[in-house]
């Protein structure tokens, strides 16, 4: 069963657009991985599918309806929709009084908000610390409580920012399996931005990629391990193998990290390009080992050192002319990289 249905959806602030998605179609009972780098518009997906956000123009269905937006209605969609947040503020208090405040606010009876918090502060593994204050909490902690908060409301569709960002691997361990199992036992459908590939391939049934606000259909190819240094103000080297490498601007590229994956979209890649525009992207050469048609689309194979995958139309592969065992140069412009965190998490 289709949950979300979305058409021809835009989001602008002020001139600028941070999410223009054509079509997009979310499957209920569900566990879905939104990837992308910083600024790609995941936070912001997020806060419009939560109801928190409305978009600028374009349609927005949930649960077989049209939504309209309108408070009234938005605030009984909220009610099945509940976002966890990437920084979660927890209350003064205790524990448990921060697991059943949503409870309390939905007038839920005394007995069953402390049955609920029993339950929820169990399936994170924080059970003991049901009456300690909050305020002597580690960061995953403060994660895991929040979890339980948002999971005791029993929502239909749980959306998470970034929820294992900023924790060890213990928390985020625990986070991920509790979202495996919810959606597991209580169908809840769910949905998680995240900067690490690995989760997704390891949690989700269905990964996302959102590049500068658009969805992209590069999740599964030319994805590289890089190493990461920073060779000069405003630029880092990103280091394929010991003989490749080149820089991406530092906004491109994920902090507080030294390994990295690159994902390059097959379809951005120029071959034999005429002009240089070196601020704008890099330059690399390689031989083409590689031609298959698929459908109305060439795919060439190009190794460099590492094997890279171009896409093109029949019209520009007659204009381009590759063929096997030739040389040719390649120029990778920035928006066809993203960049995302690579953790050490098994699958």
């Amino acid at each position: 069963m289709i949950l979300y249905k979305l058409e021809n959806l835009q989001r602008a602030h002020g001139s600028r657009t941070v999410l223009n998605i054509d079509f997009l179609e979310i499957l209920s009972n569900a566990i879905y991985t939104l990837i992308g780098p910083n600024g790609a518009g995941k936070t912001t997906l997020l806060k419009v599918l939560a109801f928190l956000d409305r978009p600028s123009s374009g349609r927005l269905h949930f649960d077989g309806q049209l939504i309209r937006l309108n408070e009234k209605h938005l605030h009984s969609l909220r009610r099945r929709v509940v976002l966890f947040d990437q920084n979660p503020i927890l209350f003064t208090g205790t524990v448990r009084k921060n697991v059943e405040f949503g409870l309390k606010v939905r007038k839920v009876s005394k007995e069953v908000r402390k049955q609920r918090t029993e339950e929820m502060l169990e399936l994170v593994g924080m059970e003991n610390f049901a009456d300690s204050e909050t305020r002597g909490l580690s960061g995953g902690e403060i994660k895991r409580v929040a979890l339980a908060r948002a999971l005791a409301l029993h929502p239909d569709v749980l959306l998470c920012d970034e929820p294992t960002a900023n924790v060890d691997g213990e928390n985020q361990e625990i986070i991920l399996n509790t979202l495996k199992q919810i959606n597991r036992e209580e169908k809840t459908s769910i949905i998680f931005s995240t900067h690490y590939l690995s989760q997704g391939q390891r949690l989700a049934d269905h990964t996302l990629l959102l590049q500068n606000g658009s969805l992209s259909d590069l999740v599964n190819e030319n994805i590289f391990r890089v190493a990461l240094s920073q060779p000069k103000a405003g630029k880092i080297l990103c280091k394929l193998t010991e003989h490749l490498s080149f820089t991406l601007p530092t906004e491109r590229v994920p902090s507080g990290t030294d390994i990295a994956k690159l994902h390059i979209d097959p379809q951005k890649i120029v071959l034999d390009p005429k002009e240089k525009d070196m601020a704008h992207g890099t330059y690399l050469n390689g031989h083409i080992f590689d031609l298959n048609q698929e459908g109305s689309r060439v795919r060439v194979g190009i190794d460099m050192g590492v094997r890279l995958t171009v896409a093109f139309s029949m019209e520009e592969y007659r204009r381009k002319q590759p063929r096997l065992g030739e040389k040719r140069e390649l120029f990778i412009p920035y928006d066809a990289i993203v960049c995302t965190k690579s953790d050490l998490l098994q699958s």
